[in-house]
């Protein structure tokens, strides 16, 4: 029944679906077998059938199909109805008499039902049921009549009781079976939940095998149109009509054959069949009056329900899911202010919050609405103003600026309710604001360009000047508004070409330029290089003419101070070459240097200036014509070789040594035009030179002399020293063994003696270690890590190295540790050194009685080791040298205190080595102190330990 495809019927109402053939076919077998299968519902003895079900499918075959299909439908109804008549037992001629009334009826009955035509068959609203029932009592009065003629013609029975029994059947048919076949021909309908199915069919069976399977007269028939309703009201049309159309047949059926309330009240009867038929065709024909307009009223509000949730749902999903900021707002208590009270998640976005923490905040607090807004709230909460609109800012913290509308949504009279929608207009304020900006710096770019510009229509109208205008040419821009620009005295004084210039333009996308003299308003002359441009709108169509003038006078007062200076020069020589190498300008200079007139070598290849061989040797080109390319190819990013000595020729075959630059000539475009060479004679400087370089070379053969005897000098104390390790320290072991006794028991007085030869031995092992330590910075060779040490850590090291030289002297050692970490890169033994190094000479030259301090910290970013003492000090003319190797000061030499000289130039080193820096402060007698500065150091997790070459500066 579903497989339609859809016909236009012209200006209709409806659709009329035409079904297909293989559903006009089921249709047609639907009429066959209703036909064959009436003689069930004829009771035993009776000549008429009392229940009809083929007219029901004769009537669907017309209704569900367009008109055109008619003619050709008629004949097959009409053969298919004879022939169920014929095989249910009818003779022929009774047979096509009510093969004739079937088609008839079923005509009449699809001109009712679909309007001739116009529309739609269809059960979809109290109309169509109107227009089913008046369809079905015509249909049934026609067919009753037509049939009760056709019987009492060929003398087959009686005509009243004909009409009696063939209306009633033929309502009945087209009320309960016809609805059925109309329903299946819509579209499908959602499912319903089967248990409730299962549970009213129960309850239809049920009544129904209760009411019409027994031979009782009790008035109870009423009880299966109670399920039909249950299914009215919950099941909906397609089950009702189903089950509508099963209990017809059911109940045709078993009161045909004697059961049922209908036929046992009236058993005993000869009217028995007759009445009970019409009395159960009339109670299906009510039970069809009460429940299908039952159910279409349940169908329709069910889907006006559904409408309504669907739209509340639209509204809902179109609130929240608005890309428009939304809001409802409401009167605060005070009725002074409006609240929020709803708002979709765009406008949270705009109002940069959530919606919880929006929701009863007061709209003015989160926008600047400003005096305007508290002047119309009076007037929308009366309901004398329709809508409110501003665009404002939003109130801190929140960033942003939006577009407001405040429209109401309640009637007059009633609470006051309204809608809110936000538009974020930041992106659009700062885009305004940005054009703003850009035109007043346009403006301001204007009148800041040292150049006359002069804005025109099409025409050559003035409509906009610059302020250098006025700067330049003494005309206010009140004199040069509205004119044409061929009456100033600016333009030149040929108006026409201008005019040409002007249309030319017009016409194309190209500037021109035009030089030409103007007069000030003063009567000043000037030399103006126009450029003039047209301005296009949107469409490409010019609109405004732009004229910008370049005042120069000055340029050209300059081009003549130029051809001066080449003219004027004697001693330079300056050359301009063009980019294929040939002279185009020389000066008189290059004329006096080489003997030749200026226009002899305007033309001139540049490489015949220029020795051949020197030219071919310096280039490495093939050919003298080759070497220029390659010479100007050198040219570096500046675009200028630097000043070097050639030999040039001069007229007379003769050679002139100058210093020559090659440089870029280029215009202000930066393209390059040509070259220029500037020389000059440098043939008595390079003599002086030549002088000079003789001179250093005998010094710097003197200072490499010194050089090798230096290096030959660490080369002999790196050597020596390694010799006198190896025996010195096998002196200082015996001495250990004799004075430990390993070897014999030493005497008392052998004691002291070998004390004193292992003091002077480590003494020894100490001042080589040192030597060592310099050769290998000298050689670069020292391998130290580079790891993050704390400094303040060390100090428990440097103190025990350093408190066995203190001893039993009447000395003073304080060593500060400071509170927090010192934290260096470098390595820990160097370092350690250093202090121990500086506290070693502060005790030697301290002397008994006095103090030695060092403290540790971190100041201005750096770490700080500082080492005072209250000794001998240090001369001030000597602190220069402090740092050298082997410096003893005059003090330390005069007191007779032993040492190297070399200590502190390997604290030097190590401190250079860690970035670091060291200072003193000191003078004779006064005591020193040396401060030493590191770099400090990141110690947290990202840095890695590890070591390299610590490589010390110097």
């Amino acid at each position: 029944m579903h497989e339609t495809d859809r016909v236009s019927t012209g200006p209709t109402s409806g659709d009329v679906r035409a079904p297909s053939w293989r559903t006009l076919l089921l249709l047609l077998v639907g009429v066959y077998v209703a036909g064959r299968g009436a003689v069930f519902f004829k009771p035993d003895g009776f000549p008429i059938t009392t229940f009809w079900p083929a007219t029901a499918f004769c009537v669907a075959t017309f209704a569900l199909s367009p008109a055109r299909r008619w003619p050709a439908l008629a004949p097959a109804v009409f053969v298919v109805s004879v022939l169920a008549s014929v095989t249910g037992g009818r003779a022929w001629d009774l047979s096509i008499g009510f093969g004739v009334t079937n088609t008839v009826e079923a005509g009449v009955a699809a001109l009712l039902l679909t309007s001739a035509g116009r529309r739609a068959a269809r059960l979809a609203s109290q109309e169509d049921f109107l227009r089913l029932l008046a369809t079905a009592l015509v249909a049934a009065a026609v067919l009753s009549l037509s049939a009760a003629s056709v019987v009492r013609l060929l003398g087959a029975g009686d005509f009243s009781a004909t009409v009696e029994s063939t209306f009633a059947s033929h309502v009945a048919a087209l009320m309960t079976l016809l609805p059925l076949l109309l329903v299946l021909g819509d579209e499908p309908r959602p499912p319903r939940r089967g248990v409730e199915l299962a549970a009213q069919v129960s309850v239809l069976v049920a009544t129904t095998v209760l009411v019409f399977a027994f031979q009782q007269t009790a008035p109870i028939a009423i009880a299966p149109v109670v399920a039909l309703s249950w299914a009215a009201l919950r099941l909906g049309l397609p089950v009702l009509t189903a089950e509508l159309g099963i209990f017809a047949v059911v109940a045709s059926l078993l009161t045909a054959h004697g059961q049922g309330p209908f036929a046992t009240a009236l058993a005993g009867s000869d009217l028995r069949p007759l009445l009970a038929a019409a009395l159960g065709q009339g109670f299906l024909a009510c039970a069809a009056l009460l429940v299908l307009p039952l159910c279409i009223a349940a169908e329709r509000n069910a889907a006006l329900v559904e409408r309504i949730t669907s739209d509340s749902l639209l509204f809902r999903r179109n609130f929240t899911e608005s890309l428009v900021g939304m809001a409802f707002v409401e009167p605060a208590a005070s009725g002074r202010e409006l609240v929020v009270v709803e708002l979709n998640d765009t406008a949270a976005g705009v109002l940069g919050g959530t919606e919880d923490d929006l929701v009863g905040r007061r709209l003015g607090d989160l926008v600047e609405l400003g005096p305007d807004y508290h002047a119309a709230l009076p007037r929308l909460l009366r309901g004398t103003q329709h809508g409110w609109r501003t665009e404002a800012p939003l109130r801190p913290p929140r960033e942003g600026r939006v577009d407001l509308l405040l429209s109401p949504l309640s009637e007059p009279g009633s609470t006051p309710f309204f809608a809110v929608q936000l538009l974020d207009v930041t992106t659009a304020y700062t885009a305004r604001r940005a054009l703003e900006v850009a035109q007043k710096l346009t403006n301001a770019t204007l009148d800041t360009t040292n150049c006359i510009i002069l804005v025109t229509d099409l025409e050559g109208v003035v409509v906009r000047v610059n302020a250098a205008t006025e700067q330049i040419t003494g005309y206010t821009e009140a004199e040069l508004l509205g004119r044409q620009v061929w009456d100033t005295g600016i333009a030149p004084p040929e108006a026409r070409d201008l005019r040409a210039l002007l249309d030319w333009l017009d016409d194309s996308d190209r500037t021109a330029s035009h030089e030409a003299d103007a007069v000030t308003r003063s009567g000043q002359a000037l030399r103006i290089v126009w450029n003039s441009d047209v301005v296009r709108d949107e469409l490409g169509r010019p609109s405004y003419a732009v004229m910008t003038g370049m005042d120069v006078t000055d340029e050209r007062t300059t081009t003549g101070l130029v051809d001066h200076l080449m003219e004027a020069s004697q001693s330079t020589a300056i050359i301009g070459i063009d980019t294929a190498g040939r002279i185009s300008v020389v000066n008189s200079g290059t004329a006096h240097l080489l003997g030749y007139e200026r226009e002899e070598l305007v033309g001139v290849p540049f490489h015949r200036l220029l020795k051949p061989t020197e030219l071919l040797e310096r280039t490495g080109a093939e050919s003298v014509e080759d070497a220029f390319d390659i010479l100007v190819r050198g040219l570096g990013r500046d675009g200028e070789t630097q000043a070097r000595d050639w030999t040039w020729l001069t007229r007379t075959a003769g050679e002139q040594l100058v210093s020559m630059t090659l440089s870029v000539a280029q215009d202000s475009l930066t393209a390059r035009t040509g070259y220029l060479c500037v020389a000059r004679d440098v043939t008595e400087q390079r003599h002086s030179q030549e002088v000079l370089i003789a001179a250093l070379d005998k010094e710097r053969d003197a200072v490499d002399r010194l050089r090798s005897l230096d290096q030959a000098k660490n080369e002999f104390v790196s050597t020596v020293s390694h010799e006198l390790r190896t025996p010195v320290t096998s002196i200082v072991g015996y001495t250990e063994m004799l004075r430990d006794g390993s070897i014999v028991e030493p005497l008392p007085d052998q004691v002291p003696l070998l004390d004193s030869i292992g003091r002077n031995g480590q003494r020894l092992i100490a001042m080589i270690n040192d030597l060592l330590m310099l050769s290998g910075l000298d050689a670069r060779t020292v391998h130290w890590r580079h790891d993050p040490v704390d400094l303040a850590a060390t100090l428990t090291s440097v103190e025990d190295a350093v408190r066995p030289l203190v001893g039993r002297r009447r000395l003073a050692l304080d060593v500060r540790r400071p509170a927090d970490a010192v934290p260096v890169l470098g390595d820990r033994a160097q370092l350690e050194r250093v202090m121990v190094n500086l506290l070693s000479n502060a005790v030697k030259f301290t002397e008994d009685g006095g103090t030695v301090t060092l403290e540790m910290g971190v100041e201005a970013g750096e770490a700080v080791v500082r080492v005072r003492d209250t000794g001998i000090g240090i001369p001030v003319a000597e602190q220069g040298a402090l740092f050298e190797r082997f410096f003893r000061s005059t003090t330390a030499q005069s007191r007779q205190i032993q040492g190297t000289g070399l200590g502190l130039s390997i604290v030097s080193a190590i401190v250079s080595a860690h970035g670091g820096s060291i200072e003193v402060e000191s003078a004779h007698l006064e005591g020193s102190v040396f401060t030493v500065r590191l770099p400090l150091a990141d110690l947290g997790p990202s840095r890695s330990a590890g070591s390299r070459v610590v490589e010390p500066a110097g």
